[in-house]
């Protein structure tokens, strides 16, 4: 059993350079702009080389209180990973669970939430040592039958949102369909209710047209209190406004990010996005610049 210290004192240290081998700056790597008329503009600033332990990174995330000590999950192992951006090294790691197909992590600040490809959700808490025994599970039957691989949670509503990647209920529809689950005292989470987006709506931002959505990963910006989904099969972001209304499609190049699997903004508003190694020599983690 590995233990899981986050060694919070790392917050704190200021002085110690960044290794340029781990950290690269970025001045030609971007995403296009949508073919609707808009004015943002998102560039990858920096760009973070994995150690071979996180070749097959699947979700990331921060504590509300830190912007340098990221936390992520590979979809082949049952461990957390903490990894320090600005020194380039995995800081600690826990093993939760067997091997499995693991796509997502998100937080409440209290507790780490993990998504199973199959819909189980995962649950431990923040910030101290434990061991299996204080790990729940929240069964993904419970959810339409499908595969899942985005997940996050909002701070605003106190709730999970898990979104379908392929779900037996889509097919035949313009829909990508979700879910919200509500989470209770020591991690415990139950399902509320079912919702979807209606892909009509994002026809009408995108002349490329959407018969279907296949999402990798999704996250809630605070600053504004919009969403944002990541689909590395479509190389596309997605913006949506509060209400998980479809405002902008922003489509990215393949050549630009390997296998983009994990999105995620710090205490800084900066927005992270993880990527699989896939074909390349590693997995990356990109820092994203946002022009708006």
């Amino acid at each position: 059993m590995m233990g899981f210290k986050f060694l919070l004192s790392l917050i704190f240290v200021s002085s110690l350079a960044s290794c340029q081998s781990q950290t690269e700056k970025q001045q030609d790597v971007g995403i296009e702009e949508s073919v609707n008329t808009s004015s943002s503009s998102i560039v990858a600033e920096e760009k973070y080389t994995l150690p071979a332990e996180l070749d097959e990174i699947s979700g990331i995330t921060f504590l509300s209180n830190d912007s340098e000590i990221i936390y992520a999950v590979q979809d082949e192992a049952g461990i957390v990973y903490s990894y320090d951006l600005k020194n380039g090294n995995i800081v600690s790691q826990f093993e939760f669970g067997p091997d499995a197909d693991y796509e997502e992590i998100t937080t409440d600040g209290q507790y780490f939430y993990i998504l199973q490809s199959n819909g189980n959700i995962f649950s431990f808490p923040v910030g101290m040592d434990v061991d299996q025994a204080k790990v729940t599970k929240f069964e993904g039957k419970q959810l339409g039958k499908g595969e899942y691989e985005s997940m996050t949670y909002d701070p605003k509503t106190k709730s999970l949102i898990v979104l379908c990647k392929s779900c037996n209920v889509d097919r035949g529809n313009s829909t990508l369909s979700g879910y919200i689950l509500n989470v209770h005292e020591h991690g415990q989470v139950s399902l509320k209710n079912q919702f979807a987006i209606d892909l009509e709506d994002l026809n009408k931002l995108d002349s490329k047209g959407f018969k279907s959505l296949r999402p990798s990963a999704i996250c809630k910006r605070s600053s504004n209190n919009q969403w944002y989904i990541l689909s590395s099969i479509d190389n596309m972001l997605l913006i949506l406004d509060e209400n998980l209304k479809p405002k902008e499609v922003i489509r990215f190049k393949k050549k630009q990010f390997e296998q983009p699997e994990g999105i995620t903004f710090n205490q800084l508003d900066e927005m992270f996005i993880s990527s699989e190694r896939n074909k390349a020599n590693n997995a990356f983690i990109y820092q994203i610049n946002l022009k708006y």
